[in-house]
């Protein structure tokens, strides 16, 4: 029968890559560590790691236990979260934003949580947010803000919150704009400052350009959209915003709609579907977001 004290173990092992610093960790002798790594392999009739590596490594069977192991751990969590209401949430959040939306997260939001949950531990990833998805489904992260085309939702399996829709426009200087205009021929010889590949709204771009016969002219990629705004108001390239979420009044630059080529992307909060005392750190969380996308709306409309 496989054991808590197991598992323990061997997420500590898996994610020291040592026995030894696993043990350090878990304040056991290195000895007992390896004796519990052995009896759940016994238990699972598999090998977890390959020894012949330093550091140790994952085998696959390892891999596909590590995820199953720390969701089991979380659930454990959330059992002994369910009598104990009145607790203040604490210990360590893990939490994934979409590269454009780490600013607004990084914000007010964070500012808030930490004031509101002084025991609560943040660590934040930012990632595409296939990735991020991927990460909270096999354990990796308790939540995560996400940008996702409108007509495209979570996975079923994840607990998900549409916050918003939001209209991608191209974003220049008025000059760049009154000299090469609005079509995807002209932006796209006068050049882009764009995300790399694996945002959505740059791949639908590409998708267009490719119907014309046109190879996307990239002159700087960048994954901070404050820093591809700024190249863009140096007058570097064209790029492309969900604008009312980077609503800069003091900004010199004009948002337009594209000729021939029209997204909007959905912000979405997703999260495991069992949160435990973690509800109501989300429930603020989406409270703060919602009042820092609001006022753009309004500013917009």
């Amino acid at each position: 029968m496989i054991k808590l004290n197991e598992i323990h173990a061997f997420i500590a092992v898996a994610e020291a890559q040592s026995v030894q610093e696993a043990a350090n960790r878990l304040h056991l002798t290195q000895s007992a560590v390896s004796r519990l790594i052995q009896r759940l392999e016994a238990d699972l009739g598999t090998v977890l790691f390959d020894r012949q590596t330093k550091p140790l490594t994952l085998t696959r069977d390892g891999q596909t236990a590590l995820g199953h192991c720390r969701r089991i751990l979380k659930s454990v969590g959330d059992f002994a979260d369910a009598f104990t209401d009145t607790a203040a949430p604490q210990g360590v959040l893990r939490f994934g934003s979409s590269h454009v939306l780490a600013r607004i997260l990084t914000g007010a939001p964070l500012d808030t949580l930490r004031r509101r949950f002084p025991a609560l531990t943040l660590r934040l990833l930012s990632d595409w947010s296939s990735p991020i998805m991927e990460h909270i489904r096999n354990g990796h992260l308790d939540g995560g803000v996400v940008l996702l085309p409108s007509d495209s939702s979570p996975p079923p399996d994840l607990a998900a919150e549409r916050l918003t829709v939001e209209e991608v426009r191209g974003v220049s200087t008025p000059a760049l704009l009154a000299r090469h205009g609005r079509t995807l021929a002209g932006m796209n010889e006068a050049g882009w400052v764009l995300q790399p590949e694996g945002c959505c709204y740059r791949n639908a771009l590409t998708r267009a350009l490719e119907r014309e016969n046109l190879p996307i002219n990239v002159l700087v990629e960048a994954y901070d959209q404050d820093l591809l705004l700024s190249l863009a108001e140096r007058g570097v390239g064209f790029t492309l915003a969900p604008t009312r979420l980077f609503h800069d009044p003091r900004s010199a630059l004009v948002s337009f709609e594209v000729d021939r080529f029209a997204i909007d992307i959905a912000v979405w909060l997703v999260c495991a579907r069992q949160r435990g005392r973690m509800d109501r750190v989300f429930d603020v969380l989406v409270q703060e977001l919602m009042q820092e996308i609001l006022p753009y709306h309004s500013a917009a409309e």
